[in-house]
């Protein structure tokens, strides 16, 4: 009876042993049980361990640094975490900063180079460019019976034609030309241009002149005219003092006529506006002078007793009336001093008995102006 009964408390244990151990089993992950059937199978664990992860908890397959597969039998990842740690895991440190440059790099070269083009814009080569394409690729159209007209205006018609356009070309019908509109006018052309100036780089000429020195732009490849907007820079004594803007021709051409600039030395940095067009700046030195004028004295009827207007005419060689300045007329020893206005300066005086049939006109000169003399009569 002892005996049965040590027995069944002996099967008890034994039992409860193998329960405890098979609970055991169940909570060690796969990853962690090793089995080998042999030593070579272990050595060869050891040899790709670096290489290879272990399986996650649905048994999809995730690869360690250094591991590619060879198919596409291999389950795809679900896990969008998964997948990120993944694909920074097996991309090594120098591959990783190529990847980062690669990357920096290709941001760098999308930047949009074109800046859109709308309705009313002020870049006149720009929208003539536009229109040129427009009317090539047959889109002429007609708005309120005014048809397309290659003038620099981004009117109506423009914004109408660029709309058809867009349209065919399946884009973003805005009316309003973006770079993808001007890819496909094919009006970019980031093109690698040179200046040209066509006399000396010396330009030396008289104030208010209207003198001007020729500038052109070109495409180094072709040696084509570019027509374009050109910026003049002027610089005195290595300060800024101004600036203009000037559209080229289709030949590439305009004249740079510094007008209003003052007697002295100035620097003046030609260079393009537009910026898909690659051109280095050229720089001229210009030399402003005094400038002479043409002084004429009118000729007076008088008895000797009435009051007389003097008068003088003043411009310059060019036609333009000087603006600036004073004039001193003289009559029998007496002197009166008046300003110049609009290409005139006059003066009502009072007289009696004259001594002279003469008066005398002089333009006492300016910080631009020589000074300048002339005779009127008095008859």
């Amino acid at each position: 009876m002892n005996n049965r009964k040590y027995l069944f408390l002996a099967i008890i244990l034994i039992v409860g042993m193998v329960s405890i151990a098979a609970a055991s089993a169940a909570d060690t992950p796969a990853s962690d049980v090793v089995t080998t059937d042999d030593t070579q199978d272990l050595n060869l664990e050891e040899n790709i361990q670096d290489d290879i992860s272990t399986n996650n908890d649905n048994g999809e397959l995730i690869l360690g640094e250094g591991t590619s597969t060879n198919d596409g039998d291999d389950k795809e990842i679900t896990s969008e975490n998964k997948k990120e740690d993944t694909v920074k895991a097996s991309v090594k440190p120098k591959a990783k900063k190529a990847i980062e440059k690669e990357s920096t790099k290709s941001k760098k070269s999308s930047k949009t180079t074109f800046k859109t083009i709308g309705k009313n814009s002020k870049n006149k080569a720009t929208v003539k460019k536009i229109q040129k394409a427009l009317k090539k690729n047959g889109y002429y159209l007609r708005y309120k019976g005014h048809y397309l007209k290659v003038d620099g205006w981004y009117g109506p018609c423009t914004v109408r034609s660029v709309k058809a356009f867009q349209k065919a070309k399946k884009l973003k019908v805005t009316g309003k030309v973006d770079e993808n509109t001007a890819e496909k006018l094919k009006i970019i052309d980031k093109t690698n241009a040179k200046i040209k100036f066509e006399n000396d780089k010396t330009f030396t000429r008289e104030y208010n002149s209207g003198k001007s020195f020729d500038v052109k732009i070109v495409n180094k490849t072709n040696g084509k005219g570019i027509e374009t907007i050109l910026r003049v820079d002027y610089y005195k004594n290595g300060k800024r003092i101004d600036e203009e803007f000037y559209y080229t021709n289709e030949e590439g051409i305009n004249y740079i006529t510094p007008d209003y600039l003052k007697p002295g030395t100035y620097k003046a940095k030609v260079s393009c506006e537009e910026p898909n067009i690659k051109v280095e700046p050229k720089y001229k030195t210009i030399i402003i002078k005094k400038t002479s004028i043409i002084l004429k004295a009118k000729d007076i009827s008088s008895s000797g007793n009435e009051n007389i207007e003097l008068k003088a005419n003043l411009k310059f060689k060019n036609n333009k009336k000087v603006n600036e300045g004073k004039v001193k007329f003289t009559v029998d020893g007496k002197f009166y001093t008046v300003n110049v206005k609009d290409g005139v300066a006059t003066k009502t005086i009072k007289v009696k008995n004259l001594k002279s049939n003469k008066y005398q006109v002089a333009f006492l000169g300016t910080k631009n102006i020589k000074s300048k003399s002339a005779t009127g009569k008095i008859a």
